[in-house]
């Protein structure tokens, strides 16, 4: 048995374990045995094989072979289809909702570590500015981040044209698309990179705001 091209999900309790597993499901691209995966996961090998045999069982993984003693999973599709009806918002897994949990969780950690090791002088940054006063430029950061990967949120919200707002919105994901192909960097460690886009709360003011909460920091010399 090989992996299908495509899989069509249909039962919501396989979509929610493919959104909480996604990661741990990516670990199966190739046939692995759990003590293969127990390594690069940093889990117990039991563990490993215990989640395998239930994402197994959801249709997500199968068992490739048997060799020497092991069971080898593999996933059951390169690409799997969820129809968005199947996990609507109001879901704790479903559309949006899981999202954006994982994000502002996964998100709230890592700037928790890179504020631990903030310096005194160093300012969130918020700027203003409308058609006659455009917002002031950032400020540049001037010393280094003391850490490889920082935190870094930077939000703009502007009023913009149903065209323009797609056009950005590609511009920006595109950067992803980019760093996709790419692929993995030697000796990295794993980082998220999220894009949102979406139309803010109606006001009746044309404002242009810009916040900056980041601890990028300046750039190496």
């Amino acid at each position: 048995m090989t992996p299908q091209a495509s899989l069509q999900i249909t039962d919501p309790s396989a979509a929610r374990a493919l959104h909480q597993h996604h990661a741990f499901l990516g670990l199966f691209v190739q046939p692995q045995s759990p003590s293969e995966v127990a390594v690069r996961a940093g889990m117990a090998a039991n563990l490993v094989h215990h989640h395998a045999r239930r994402l197994t069982d959801c249709g997500l993984l199968f068992e490739q072979r048997r060799e020497g003693g092991r069971v080898y999973f593999q996933l059951a599709a390169r690409e799997f289809r969820v129809p968005m009806t199947l996990l609507p918002p109001g879901d704790a897994q479903g559309n949006g909702t899981a999202d954006l949990q994982d994000l502002s969780g996964g998100f709230l950690r890592a700037y928790e570590r890179s504020w631990a090791l903030v310096h005194d002088g160093e300012e969130d940054v918020y700027g203003f500015g409308d058609a006659h006063h455009p917002a002031p430029p950032m400020t540049p950061p001037d010393a280094p981040s003391p850490e490889g990967h920082p935190a870094h949120l930077d939000r703009l919200t502007l009023h913009l044209s149903p065209q323009r707002y797609r056009q950005l919105a590609r511009a920006l994901s595109a950067l992803l698309e980019e760093a996709q192909a790419e692929g993995h960097s030697a000796g990295g460690v794993p980082c998220t990179l999220a894009v949102l886009a979406f139309r803010a709360e109606d006001t009746p003011h044309r404002s242009l705001s810009r916040a900056v909460n980041s601890f990028l920091g300046a750039d190496p010399a």
